[in-house]
């Protein structure tokens, strides 16, 4: 198994592979190299990864694994993006046939956010959303009229919501 290091020089790797990685999240702790994820922007809520197991050198002092407040390895000082919903479109014909399924995209810009959730709804009541829970879905309107499609996507990540809506005529 390989053997842990507390030096610098040893992390060089960790910006080069990820360009979302932060340094300055880094700590040494008693199961080997740890990376502390931030889920909000006051840094009150976190969970740790282990990106290099292994054991301690002796001399070392290591913090225990996911402990409050560990010795993090000194950084570039620049602070990894958090997750941020920025935007979300919706794709598709802003025209249908009465009782035709009609396909529906998403496209969601967004930094570091690994738990989105989508939710489709229509002021079209009877209509028929094949996937309310998707980024894309097929939804067949139920009568000639317009309808509002919607679609909503949230994060815990990101502590938010984004929400894109466009106007259907239905004939």
């Amino acid at each position: 198994m390989p053997q842990a290091s507390n030096t610098s020089a040893d992390t060089g790797w960790l910006k080069a592979i990820s360009d979302v990685a932060d340094k300055d999240n880094v700590y040494l702790s008693d199961q080997g190299w740890v990376y502390r994820h931030y889920k909000k922007d006051d840094k009150s809520v976190f969970w740790d990864e282990i990106i290099v197991a292994g054991a301690v050198p002796s001399g070392d002092s290591p913090a225990a694994f996911g402990a409050a407040s560990p010795t993090f390895l000194t950084g570039d000082g620049t602070n990894a993006p958090l997750p941020d919903l920025i935007s979300l479109t919706i794709g598709g014909s802003a025209t249908a046939t009465d009782g035709a399924a009609e396909a529906y995209t998403t496209t969601l810009v967004q930094t570091n956010v690994t738990d989105a959730t989508y939710q489709w709804t229509t002021t079209d009541g009877s209509a028929v959303i094949s996937a309310a829970t998707a980024a894309n879905t097929n939804v067949t309107f139920s009568a000639a009229g317009t309808y509002e499609l919607k679609c909503v996507v949230s994060s815990a990540d990101a502590d938010g919501a984004e929400t894109a809506t466009i106007e259907v005529v239905v004939s």
